[in-house]
């Protein structure tokens, strides 16, 4: 509790340049467990249950740019939490000793560790909001989840499975758990492994401890940098599929491509699309023209005709206007924007 203000704000400013974020979680265990073969709805109502009854541990973080460096070497974070206590919260008793044993000190982190009640807002605008970052994770259905009830302040996981993956999509935008991807990978055993067999098989050296999840964090990001060296896989296909439940993350991709095909379908026809981005429009009015400034993204400069006018409708939570709409065509505009996690819509109607 004592540093968590501010190693948050120097994550915050190293995501400015490290974009790619490996996350792990320990927990407690389940309270019940989830059969083999149960549909991804029973796996998602045990999930529930163990999240809701239960309380996070420790949660871990690692930084990498595109090309897979870090920071410096080694460099990862853990956040340990106060909210679980090893004497009266609810728990597998077999996990605790397999904490213990990693070297988890439960009792020194029911004293000093952060309180996710007081901090789940500076947590999620510091650490998952607007910083068009990718997350990486193995078999994360259950490190997504005590992380969601950590940044909604406590609040029990959504009632249904459409839902979460809902609200999971707002929290971490482009998401990629690696025990999915590893299904499509030739000699990963379609995916049937755990994280370090998976290390191994993509020949990755790593020392440290694991169970400690800001060590289990950075051998992600680590597996992460080596398979992409070996296959494709920031592909589309792969994003917010959760391993455990993938038919419904397909299923719900597939449902919101669609209904966006219909919104997108009943637009005026002089809507021009542009990619999601984020940085500032500038609307010249003596030359009527504007320029597009990003970050990330090149967008070339837009040419206005004589008595246009330039409309922005947004879909966006973050616009932060210089001057208010309606536009006054003799008056220079600028508007600063965010589009993630939905695309900015920009309509040009000329004269």
């Amino acid at each position: 509790m004592s540093n968590v203000v501010e190693q948050s704000l120097v994550i915050e400013d190293l995501l400015r340049y490290f974009p790619i974020v490996a996350i792990d979680t320990e927990f407690p265990g389940f309270l019940r467990d989830t059969p083999r073969h149960a549909s991804d709805e029973q796996h998602y109502a045990d999930v529930k249950h163990n999240v809701d009854g239960t309380s996070i541990i420790q949660f871990g973080l690692a930084l990498f740019d595109a090309s897979g460096n870090q920071p410096w070497p080694g460099c990862c974070w853990q956040f340990n939490f106060a909210d679980f206590d090893p004497d009266l919260s609810a728990s597998s008793p077999n996990s605790i000793r397999l904490l213990q044993e990693s070297g988890h000190d439960l009792h020194k982190n029911r004293r000093n560790g952060i309180k996710s009640a007081q901090c789940y807002s500076l947590l999620r605008h510091k650490l998952f909001r607007g910083h068009n970052a990718k997350y990486i994770t193995f078999h994360g259905l259950y490190d997504v989840a005590y992380l969601m009830k950590v940044l909604t302040a406590g609040r029990p996981l959504p009632d249904t499975l459409p839902e979460f993956l809902f609200e999971a999509g707002n929290i971490f935008g482009e998401l990629y758990d690696l025990k999915h991807v590893a299904r499509s990978c030739p000699g990963l055993l379609g995916g049937e492994l755990g994280l370090t067999k998976l290390a191994r098989l993509v020949e990755l050296k790593a020392e440290g401890v694991a169970h400690q999840a800001g060590f289990d964090s950075m051998v992600i990001g680590l597996v992460f940098t080596e398979m992409k060296k070996r296959w494709e896989i920031e592909k589309a296909q792969f994003v917010m599929v959760l391993y455990g439940v993938e038919k419904a993350c397909v299923e719900f991709k597939i449902k919101a491509s669609i209904e966006r095909a219909q919104r997108l379908s009943s637009l005026p026809p002089l809507l021009q699309w542009l990619p999601p981005v984020h940085g500032v429009v500038n609307y010249h009015p003596p030359a009527n023209d504007a320029t597009i400034s990003v970050e990330q993204t090149t967008i070339p400069q837009l040419q206005l005709p004589q008595s246009s006018s330039v409309v922005v409708n947004y879909s966006s939570p973050v616009l932060l206007p210089a001057s208010a709409p309606p536009f006054n065509p003799v008056q220079p505009v600028q508007y600063y924007f965010h589009s993630w996690p939905y695309p900015m819509q920009f309509m040009h109607y000329f004269a």
